[in-house]
C-alpha cells in the first residue's frame, strides 16, 4: 500500500484522494486553510453562507455529474437545479449572457446588431483573402487576445467589448494577453454562436465527449447548486475520504517539501513532517518550486516559474434588506470597481435568513497592487458609491459587509507562456511519482467539473502504475 501526500484541499486534490482512497492507499490531504474546498469553499457568514464568486454544478462529463450527484443520494433535495439567468451591461443595455437571439434581436436596439454584423464581415471577408493568399499566420501559441478576437468577432465588438472588458479584468493590455486566457470551453466565434442561437440550441448533451462543448453550449448545460453552498461538494468528498481512513489536516502549512531518493519524499509544516512514496500538489507553482529541493537550488528552473502569475481576487460581501437587485443570478459590468455581481440567493434562498438577501461583488487585481493593499474599508466604500451611483442599491439597504483577499484564482496567459510552463512542468515530470495538477498546480483555467476531471485522471495514473 503507497503512502500518498496531497499538498492542498481545493476540488482538484479532493477529487484525487477521494478516488485513491477508495483503494484503500494510505492518504494524507494536507492544507494551510481551516476548512476544505479552496476557491470552491463555502464561508459562513454570521449565520448567512457565501462562496468565492457564484458557483453551480454542471457538466457534459457523465462520470463526474453522475458522482457528485451521489454524494447527495441520502437526502437528493438538499442539491437542487437552478435555472441560470445571467446578464451583462453592455453598452447601456442589460443584455443576456452569452448571446441569446433575444438578446442580438430585442435586447441592443437596431443599430448595434447591424455594426456588429458589418464589422464581423469586413474581418471575415480579410481573413479569408489572407488565408487564401497564403498569407504567413501567426504561430497558434503568440495570437494575442486582440488578434483573436477581431478576426472572429470584428472590430466593433473588440472595441467595445472584448478590449474594456479583458483589460479591466486582467490589468493587462489585450496585446499582451494570449488568447489562451479564455479557456476552450469558453471560445466561441460569430458564426458558431448564431448557427447555436438559431439551428442549435437544443442539442442533445449526451452526445458530446466531455470538453467538447463552447461556451454558449456549456452555459446551456442543466445547473445544480447545494441548499447551503456550493462548498458543501468539498464538504461531502472530504467526508468520503475520512470514511476510507485516509486523513485531512487542516490550518497546516507546508513550509519544505524534499526529495529524500527515487522512491520517497519529505514533507514538513509548521507542525510536523512526514515521509511519502508519492506527492500530488495542487500548490501554485511559483510557490511549489520555491520550497521544493532540488528545485529551488535551479536558477533557470526559479525564473521560468517567476514568469507564471496568478490574478488575484478581492471579494466584498453585502447582506442587505430583501430585494432583487439584478434581475438575475449574476450580472457583468463595465467600468465599474468590480466586474461582476451576483444575487447568492438565486442560487438557493437558505443562504441567508429569508428577510435578507446576500450580494457579492468581485474585483480582479495583481497581488500588492493598489487595490490589493487598499483597506477594507476604502474597498467597501468605493464599491458602495458605484452601486449607489448606478441606483442598484443605497446606503439604508445594507446591513453588514465582509471583504476578503484571494491570492492566486486566475493564471495569467500572457504572450509566451506557454514556454515558461512547459520548461516548468517538464522539470517537475522527471521525478517519478511526483504530480502537480489543478488550475494552480496546472496553471489552467477550467471550471471545478474540469478540475475533478483533473483529479479523477491522476489517481487512475498512480493506480494503474
Amino acid at each position: 500500500m503507497k503512502k500518498i501526500i496531497i499538498l492542498g484541499a481545493g476540488i482538484t486534490g479532493l477529487s484525487a484522494a477521494w478516488k485513491l482512497s477508495e483503494k484503500k492507499h494510505d492518504v494524507l490531504v494536507i492544507d494551510k486553510d481551516h476548512q476544505v474546498g479552496g476557491l470552491a469553499k463555502t464561508i459562513k457568514f454570521n449565520n448567512n453562507y457565501v462562496d468565492i464568486g457564484p458557483h453551480s454544478f454542471f457538466s457534459e462529463d457523465k462520470e463526474i455529474f453522475d458522482t457528485v450527484k451521489s454524494l447527495f443520494d441520502d437526502n437528493p433535495k438538499k442539491i437542487f437545479k437552478v435555472e441560470r439567468s445571467v446578464k451583462m451591461f453592455f453598452m447601456n443595455h442589460y443584455v443576456d449572457y452569452p448571446l441569446s437571439a433575444k438578446s442580438i434581436l430585442f435586447q441592443m436596439g437596431p443599430i448595434i446588431p447591424i455594426l456588429c454584423f458589418l464589422s464581423f464581415l469586413k474581418s471575415f471577408t480579410s481573413t479569408s483573402l489572407n488565408s487564401i493568399l497564403n498569407k504567413q499566420q501567426k504561430n497558434i501559441d503568440q495570437i494575442t487576445i486582440k488578434e483573436w478576437a477581431t478576426n472572429n468577432f470584428g472590430s466593433y465588438l473588440y472595441n467595445n467589448f472584448f478590449k474594456p472588458y479583458t483589460e479591466q479584468f486582467w490589468k493587462l493590455k489585450t496585446e499582451d494577453l494570449s488568447h489562451q486566457v479564455i479557456p476552450a470551453s469558453k471560445k466561441l466565434d460569430f458564426v458558431k454562436t448564431l448557427k447555436h442561437l438559431f439551428i442549435n440550441k437544443y442539442l442533445e448533451i449526451s452526445k458530446r465527449e466531455p470538453g467538447s462543448l463552447n461556451l454558449v453550449q456549456r452555459e446551456s448545460l442543466p445547473t445544480f447548486y447545494p441548499e447551503k453552498g456550493f462548498g458543501v461538494i468539498a464538504e461531502k468528498i472530504a467526508e468520503k475520504i475520512k470514511s476510507n481512513g485516509s486523513r485531512i489536516n487542516l490550518s497546516e502549512n507546508i513550509t519544505k517539501v524534499k526529495k529524500l531518493n527515487d522512491k520517497s519524499f519529505e514533507i514538513i509544516t509548521n507542525k510536523e513532517s512526514y515521509k511519502s512514496d508519492i506527492i500530488i500538489s495542487t500548490l501554485p507553482l511559483d510557490n511549489f518550486i520555491k520550497i521544493t529541493e532540488p528545485f529551488n537550488e535551479n536558477e533557470k528552473l526559479i525564473n521560468h516559474s517567476k514568469e507564471l502569475q496568478y490574478l488575484a481576487l478581492v471579494m466584498v460581501y453585502l447582506i442587505i434588506k430583501k430585494k432583487n437587485i439584478l434581475g438575475c443570478q449574476y450580472c457583468y459590468f463595465l467600468n465599474r470597481p468590480y466586474n461582476r455581481v451576483s444575487n447568492l440567493n438565486s442560487f438557493s434562498e437558505k443562504v441567508s435568513s429569508s428577510d435578507r438577501n446576500i450580494i457579492s461583488l468581485e474585483i480582479s487585481c495583481h497581488k500588492n497592487s493598489e487595490m490589493w493593499n487598499r483597506s477594507e474599508n476604502e474597498i467597501y466604500h468605493n464599491c458602495l458609491e458605484s452601486l449607489k451611483k448606478d441606483k442598484l442599491l443605497s446606503d439604508e439597504d445594507i446591513l453588514e459587509w465582509k471583504v476578503i483577499k484571494v491570492p492566486n484564482v486566475y493564471p495569467i496567459y500572457k504572450i509566451n507562456y506557454e514556454k515558461n510552463l512547459n520548461f516548468t512542468l517538464n522539470e517537475i515530470n522527471k521525478v517519478n511519482n511526483l504530480y502537480s495538477i489543478g488550475r494552480l498546480g496546472q496553471f489552467y483555467y477550467g471550471d471545478i467539473d474540469q478540475m475533478m476531471r483533473l483529479g479523477f485522471d491522476v489517481s487512475k495514473k498512480i493506480l494503474k502504475n
